[in-house]
């Protein structure tokens, strides 16, 4: 093998890579490189809502959610950087036929040490803002420790700790290619030519399929646009909102500063390359319409801007968390299908000891194997597949 560059690069500087970056260094491994092609955040991160909620249909991603918040929710006590974590309450809104479902996810949560409760509308209604309008909304989950966060200075905290151990980021260089050798990965060809290193944690979001496939361990993936849309309240009227997942309506709110309502609405398949990067004046018009049903006094809000993301996708709306199969050295995180900004805490860690350790010993990350897929072992939800999970 040449010369090394580092004992592990790490592909991507969103949230996962520099979340990685940072567990390595906990680990003891500080020879550390991340690479990214644009800024640290400037993906799929930096277009999050960065809602924190843990709840889920299935053990393992609760697991990642409920350690996600613990470090996020303190991230300066942690991390020792600001994560900017709002706690507002968290309501999941649940129709009928999701009903039983969203109980059993709540006994799930509560098994695992969540602070969740199931609600009937009654009871709901004297924690919600008055005249929140519950019309097809047959239970409720309860989730009073769950806010947002600011997923850039979640992003740019643990870069900071990871430099401030040793870990070096460059940033402007893309990574083109996987190399190998003799079954084993030996490093990254880049714009800057090549770097080598005995572990390469993959983590480049949209960009990792085409790696993946250059390597013979291709995951099927499809590419989804998710408009955030930004709403201005009544301050008189709502002076404080919780965050709310309505999953009959299929969308989700949360305040953001000053008068500012953030609201996630419409997943649309999308190219990675040329999605709209703007809001749609239509959906706009479908946020105002669906938060008005809920809380009358948005009848009166204004629209002011917003943007879109893009989620990588799953077949079961759950990512990959594991080594790659027949490449060692090799790890990946990919697919995280609007989730990933919650997780980021535990799926860091877990690459981290994947990386290290050869497996996930933190919370196990069987259930997220590379090859369910082909074993026809998807990750079932209670609410179909999609972001709700």
């Amino acid at each position: 093998m040449p010369e090394k560059t580092a004992d592990v690069i790490v592909v991507g500087g969103g949230v996962m890579g520099c979340s990685t970056l940072y567990y390595l260094a906990q680990m003891g491994v500080t020879n550390t490189l991340l690479l990214e092609r644009d800024t640290l955040g400037s993906g799929s991160t930096g277009r999050s809502a960065a809602i924190l909620r843990s709840h889920y249909s299935n053990e393992v991603t609760t697991r990642m959610a409920i350690e996600g918040h613990r470090v996020i929710s303190n991230f300066e006590d942690e991390i020792g950087e600001p994560g900017g974590f709002v706690k507002t309450g968290y309501f999941f809104l649940a129709s009928e036929e999701q009903a039983e479902p969203l109980r059993r996810n709540v006994a799930l949560g509560r098994s695992l040490g969540l602070n969740t409760e199931a609600l009937e509308p009654a009871a709901a209604l004297e924690l919600l803002p008055d005249g929140f309008n519950l019309d097809g909304i047959a239970a409720i989950a309860s989730e009073p420790d769950s806010g947002y966060a600011d997923s850039s200075a979640v992003t740019n905290g643990f870069a900071s700790a990871a430099r401030r151990a040793g870990a070096t980021i460059k940033l402007g260089v893309e990574v083109t290619g996987i190399l190998t050798g003799k079954g084993r990965v030996t490093g990254v060809q880049t714009t800057d030519g090549p770097l080598h290193a005995s572990a390469v944690v993959l983590v480049a979001g949209p960009w990792s399929a085409e790696l993946l496939m250059s390597v013979g361990a291709p995951v099927p993936l499809s590419y989804v646009r998710h408009q955030v849309v930004q709403l201005r309240r009544s301050l008189q009227r709502y002076p404080t909102l919780p965050t709310v997942a309505d999953a009959p309506g299929g969308y989700s709110f949360r305040p953001d500063s000053g008068d500012v309502t953030l609201v996630t609405i419409k997943e649309d398949p999308a190219d990675r390359e040329t999605y709209n990067r703007s809001v749609d004046a239509e959906v706009a018009q479908m946020a105002l319409e669906v938060m008005a049903h809920r809380l009358p006094g948005f009848e009166e809000a204004g629209w002011d801007g917003g943007w879109s993301g893009l989620f990588t996708v799953t077949p079961d709306w759950h990512p990959v968390i594991d080594r790659v199969p027949g490449v060692e050295g090799l790890v990946c995180g990919v697919g995280f299908s609007g989730h990933g900004f919650k997780l980021s805490p535990a799926i860091g860690r877990a690459l981290a000891e994947l990386t290290v350790e050869g497996r996930s010993t933190s919370i196990d990350m069987t259930p997220l194997r590379f090859t369910r897929f082909a074993e026809d072992d998807l990750i079932e939800s209670s609410y179909g597949a999609t972001v709700f999970a």
